[in-house]
């Protein structure tokens, strides 16, 4: 079988301008033909090295997600009274919370720029605490923040507490601990090194929300004691792209 006088993409990457088997060879290339070749080359060198250098900053950087737990929980009253007009129903509550932020990262930092910690039960949200005299604040490397005492106390009319939901307040009333999702929502800037490189923007605040999910069994004291309930980690954290 005679050899193919093709050229590869492999030497053409390489720059190989050595003859190939069967007599052929870049240097024989003339005009158009040869500087296509040689721009082709050097497109792949670069797509190469570049490739190279963003791997390598990858590995150095390889930002993980922040972890976010709900340490201790306190909820001293949660009760509702159905509204006269029978569209929905007045909840009463008074949930406290302790919540630490951990950043694992070596070379990351996280700059918090705007945080509000909100509930909701059976996707009905109630309560809403801005933290306007802890945040901003910058959490370094390899760094844990701590928040707590954190209230949400009030009351909420629920619209739409229907039949179903009810029913299953009646349920958790009778066992004694109630699911409540809690819900945090930020602005964040991400520092690389020394340097602040990217400003995370989103839309909304909706756009980077943490949801913990919590058991909550009813408490008798104001405090975030923590008796009987588990410490929690908080799950959907996509701060990074």
């Amino acid at each position: 079988m005679a050899p193919s006088n093709t050229i590869s993409m492999v030497q053409v990457c390489c720059c190989i301008l050595k003859p190939i088997p069967g007599g052929f060879s870049l240097r024989k290339l003339t005009g158009l033909a040869k500087w296509v070749l040689l721009c082709r080359c050097i497109i792949c060198h670069i797509i190469f090295w570049f490739g190279a250098f963003a791997f390598i900053l990858w590995l150095i950087f390889f930002p993980q997600e922040p972890r976010f737990t709900v340490t201790n929980a306190s909820l001293t009253q949660f009760n509702f009274n159905s509204s006269d007009n029978n569209t929905g129903a007045n909840l009463h509550y008074h949930l406290a919370l302790n919540i630490t932020i951990r950043n694992p990262n070596r070379r990351v930092g996280i700059d918090y720029r705007s945080m509000t910690v909100s509930a909701s039960y059976r996707k009905k949200k109630f309560g809403l605490v801005n933290l306007m005299d802890s945040v901003p604040f910058y959490q370094g490397h390899k760094n844990t923040t701590f928040l707590h005492h954190l209230v949400l106390q009030g009351q909420q009319q629920l619209v739409k507490f229907g039949k179903r939901d009810i029913s299953q307040f009646d349920k958790e009333t009778a066992a004694g601990v109630y699911s409540i999702t809690v819900q945090l929502t930020f602005r964040v800037k991400i520092r690389y090194g020394n340097n602040k490189v990217k400003f995370l923007t989103p839309v909304t605040y909706d756009d980077q929300q943490i949801n913990c999910k919590l058991k909550l069994p009813v408490s008798v004291t104001n405090e975030t004691s923590g008796g009987g309930f588990k410490a929690t980690k908080c799950g959907d954290v996509g701060i990074f792209p």
